[in-house]
């Protein structure tokens, strides 16, 4: 007897029916909103100061937190104002980012922040000194003294499908504390009447996201991998003349996306003269792989190819900065860093030694700044996947 087809009752699919359409990807069905949550202003003074606590408002799904920073001198009128070093960065003495459990994620001192926002592959000019509203007054006049930057708090990796942005949603909920520094640590030369700085913060954030499209394809409801964390935090050794090592603390365990090495001298306290003591060559190593062994030219030669630095000088917009080592593992996807898929992260678990070593040209103070992902499920090719 010949086969008959069997048509599917009326209201049913075949077996060859195509699936689901995939969600579309988390930021397709969300607005970016950026929306001023903080405005406060104290006058500076001899000793640092906390701004009143910020308890960030529920805003739906956080990107990260613009920080606006003002700092308004009238009536100087007889010292040569003038910066040098960390400054006006430094003006800020401490940043922290508490979670909804109370766990520091992020904490940096102001320039270390600047350098982040410079080297961490967030934008395409991350500089701040780059940024077209920055502004440093210095010389005898009565605003000697007054500055403006802006810094960014990033909780986002990537723009591209949201990971890391997180819940926003309660109140208490996510909170900073934020400390300005006294007037003869913010300033080479102070002036002559104490001035009042303004800090406006933004939360940048995603609003939640609708259902479906109007074509019936339903958006994600949530980013890849909700609940990772992006975390910066600093650690130090003393480092003698010679032959030494530096094994990092931070971070070990996790993905590692960044890692910036900063030369403090002992013998002169800064980072222009910790610069020379970097070594030259240097070894960077993960386990018995060299991942480095280049001298200093090298790396920072690379450095300004990958970002595009335009100056020459240290310390200045497009420069390199005196005394830092970057080292970035977020360039994958384009020759752009920051355009990442996140194939290059560092993989560490628990026990593995990630080592600088060199000799050094003299004493000094060696910093690491870690930035690292902590995923749900520690799995670190979770992050390639955006599965569990």
């Amino acid at each position: 007897m010949p086969d008959v087809a069997t048509k599917p009752a009326p209201g049913k699919t075949g077996g060859n029916a195509p699936p689901p359409a995939a969600p579309w990807p988390f930021p397709v069905g969300v607005y970016e909103s950026d929306v001023q949550d903080y405005d406060q202003s104290l006058a500076q003074s001899t000793s640092a100061q906390q701004f009143p606590l910020w308890n960030l408002s529920p805003t739906g799904w956080l990107r990260g937190i613009w920080f606006d920073f003002q700092m308004t001198v009238t009536g100087q009128a007889t010292n040569n104002v003038s910066y040098a070093g960390d400054n006006p960065f430094s003006v800020i003495q401490k940043c922290t980012l508490y979670d909804l459990g109370g766990e520091v994620v992020q904490q940096y001192t102001g320039y270390d922040w600047g350098v982040m926002n410079k080297f961490g592959g967030y934008f395409a000019v991350g500089d701040p000194r780059a940024d077209i509203t920055y502004s440093a007054t210095t010389g005898t006049g009565s605003t000697g003294g007054t500055f403006h930057f802006v810094l960014f708090m990033p909780l986002e990796v990537v723009a591209r499908d949201g990971l890391g942005v997180v819940q926003n949603e309660s109140k208490p909920g996510w909170k900073i504390e934020l400390y300005m520094d006294s007037q003869a640590n913010t300033y080479n030369q102070v002036p002559s009447v104490q001035g009042t700085m303004r800090v406006r913060g933004y939360p940048s954030s995603y609003t939640e996201p609708a259902a479906q499209a109007p074509n019936g394809r339903p958006f994600a409801q949530t980013p890849p991998l909700p609940g990772t964390l992006q975390y910066w935090k600093s650690e130090n050794k003393t480092m003698a003349a010679g032959n030494g090592t530096y094994d990092l603390t931070n971070g070990i365990g996790f993905p590692i996306r960044n890692i910036f090495y900063k030369v403090i001298d002992s013998g002169t306290p800064t980072r222009a003269a910790g610069d020379a003591d970097w070594p030259d060559p240097y070894q960077l190593l993960i386990g018995n792989v060299q991942l480095r062994n280049i001298s200093k030219n090298r790396l920072l030669s690379r450095l300004g190819k990958d970002f595009e630095l335009t100056s020459t000088t240290a310390d200045t917009a497009m420069g390199r900065e005196n005394g830092v080592f970057p080292h970035y593992f977020t360039r994958d996807f384009t020759n752009h860093v920051g355009a990442e898929v996140r194939f290059k992260y560092l993989d560490t678990q628990v026990n593995t030694l990630l080592r600088l070593q060199g000799s050094f040209a003299a004493a000094c103070t060696l910093n690491a700044m870690v930035n690292w992902l902590a995923t749900p499920s520690k799995n670190r090719y979770a992050l390639i996947s955006g599965g569990s």
